[in-house]
């Protein structure tokens, strides 16, 4: 069973309610009716469309939701302010869940500060390689885990991740360069330090947690069948996430706002259907 597969079991039998931010590419925006009918083949939850008045009359005016427009499953709303209207729904619990579907994300996570007040993100992306290994990931965002203690805090989340799944961690930590590296630069120096502080501390705190450090070397990581890699940085975490899916033949399938008191799935506004379809089960599965 896949990761994505866990997720599926969870969400089979949970009905909830689920809003998904609509951008500015009617593209991408078809993708998102496109994966939740298909969600909807086996679960009846209700979804709530966030747009602005000509993305929801793109969405309204498309054949597939004209021909299931009277299952009143997908509800349109309309708003000047997408985002903001998307998140209050959320904080007013008239949603379970919020994707951030194809939302700009520096507009996203500036609201999610104002609307909810939250400012320190720690997001866990589920990927896919090529030949079809699934694994969590992080960071993905260029500001995140860019020091000793926010690595620390998004491992011991992510365990509780891994936990609710009934999943045994087996954990990659990557650092900037190789140990046989340190000398040739500094800020490769410090990324080889921490790694092994990260592993030293968890040795410590976890003894019977296989974790380990594999250097630069992300095939390594790959080929253990790791189920949790930890990028050096954000910006690290970032192009590798970017060149896996949009360049590498990979996949993505969303990613979990971990600990926030919030269940919110961020995905790619320029996501393949497949990252809008995992971040909806995500966001199901996150519903219980």
């Amino acid at each position: 069973m896949t990761i994505l597969d866990a997720f599926r079991k969870k969400a089979e039998d949970i009905i909830s309610k689920i809003g998904i931010g609509l951008g500015d590419s009617a593209t991408h925006n078809i993708k998102i009716l496109k994966a939740t009918l298909e969600i909807l083949k086996f679960n009846k939850s209700s979804f709530f469309f966030f747009g602005t008045e000509n993305q929801i009359e793109e969405i309204a005016k498309f054949p597939l939701y004209k021909e299931n427009e009277k299952e009143n499953t997908i509800v349109l709303i309309d708003s000047s302010d997408p985002t903001s209207e998307l998140l209050n729904y959320l904080n007013d619990k008239l949603i379970s869940c919020a994707v951030r579907g194809s939302l700009s994300s520096n507009k996203f996570l500036k609201t999610l500060d104002v609307v909810l007040n939250i400012s320190e993100i720690n997001r866990l992306a589920l990927l896919e390689t090529n030949s079809g290994h699934q694994f969590f990931f992080g960071p993905v965002g260029i500001d995140e885990c860019n020091n000793l203690n926010s690595k620390k805090v998004f491992i011991k989340k992510a365990l509780i991740e891994l936990n609710t799944l009934n999943i045994e961690p087996r954990i990659s930590v990557l650092s900037g360069g190789r140990l046989g590296d340190i000398g040739r630069n500094v800020n490769i120096d410090k990324s080889i330090k921490e790694a092994k502080e990260l592993i030293d501390f968890f040795k410590l705190e976890k003894p019977d947690l296989e974790i380990e450090h594999v250097e630069i070397l992300i095939e390594n990581a790959i080929k253990d069948k790791s189920n949790l890699i930890l990028a050096p940085n954000g910006i690290a975490g970032n192009l590798i996430y970017r060149t896996l899916v949009h360049l590498g033949g990979g996949k993505a399938y969303g990613a979990i706002y971990m600990d926030i008191g919030y269940n919110i799935i961020d995905t790619s506004r320029v996501g393949d259907y497949s990252e809008i379809f995992g971040g909806i089960i995500l966001a199901l599965a996150k519903s219980y």
